[in-house]
């Protein structure tokens, strides 16, 4: 009887399991989509959250270059203070060049936030306002007249004037002289005439009429133009740090006199090509 049962045992127990069997390869059909369909939506999840970490770190950059910008005007407002012009007038440089810096990387890579122009509006009023205001040695009647007068107009051409528009017939452009060349004007001449009062006091006054006149300006996309003004940048970053001290501010004020005197003839030239 064992020998007879056995065989039938095992009969019986072989279908139960072949059908285990085939219940775990049901399950494992079942459960292999269901895993696979996690690691897709995983990676597809990753992939389109990839885009919005790389947008968000340039935002990222873009704001800590303003922020840094911003901070270099408040140095130079404690090298004012401190009666130390000729290291605020340095700071005020390296502000000019690292604001055009801040506005190519913007434009090139689109980025446009309400929190990152109220940031840059800011740091421009802080650097190119107040720390340039003070260079005129705020020690009299005349000179603290026009540091105010000078901070006012750049409120007023950061507030009520347009940064860029478009008008019939003229590229893009901004109206008024736009405060980091005037405030690169007062720096230079500040390292060159070594802090003399008067012909600061004469050249404040000229700032302010340019940035209050309403002629306008082509947007100084240096960094996306033609090759001969990204020389005229890579020239001022690399005077700045190698060339003697003499030279770098008379780069700059011959600089930004070009661009305030002649706008259309040599500046103006790529954005009516662009147009």
């Amino acid at each position: 009887m064992p020998f007879l049962g056995l065989p039938r045992l095992a009969c019986i127990a072989y279908p139960v399991v072949e059908e285990e069997d085939k219940v775990g390869d049901v399950d494992a059909e079942c459960q292999e989509p269901y895993g696979l369909s996690q690691c897709n939506s995983f990676f597809l999840d990753h992939n389109k959250s990839q885009p919005q970490l790389d947008e968000f770190s340039w935002k990222d950059v873009a704001n800590a270059l303003s922020l840094a910008n911003m901070v270099l005007g408040l140095f130079s407002i404690f090298c004012s203070v401190c009666k130390k012009s000729h290291c605020a007038s340095w700071l005020l440089l390296i502000s000019f060049l690292l604001d055009m810096a801040v506005g190519a990387t913007t434009r090139h890579l689109n980025i446009c936030s309400k929190s990152r122009t109220e940031l840059s509006d800011f740091a421009a009023f802080t650097t190119f306002g107040l720390a340039s205001a003070l260079l005129l040695r705020v020690d009299g009647p005349l000179s603290g007249f026009l540091a105010i007068i000078y901070v006012l107009a750049t409120t007023f051409r950061l507030c009520f004037y347009s940064t860029g528009e478009w008008n019939p017939g003229i590229p893009f452009t901004y109206k008024g002289l736009p405060c980091p060349y005037a405030s690169c004007v007062l720096a230079s001449t500040s390292l060159l005439t070594k802090g003399n009062t008067f012909i600061l006091c004469c050249m404040a006054p000229l700032m302010i009429l340019f940035m209050m006149d309403q002629s306008y300006y082509p947007q100084d996309e240096i960094l996306e133009s033609e090759n001969w003004k990204k020389m005229v940048y890579l020239g001022g970053v690399i005077m700045l740090f190698l060339s003697p001290f003499s030279l770098t501010p008379f780069y700059c004020l011959m600089w930004s006199l070009s661009y305030i005197f002649f706008p259309d003839a040599l500046w103006g030239k790529a954005a009516c090509l662009k147009s």
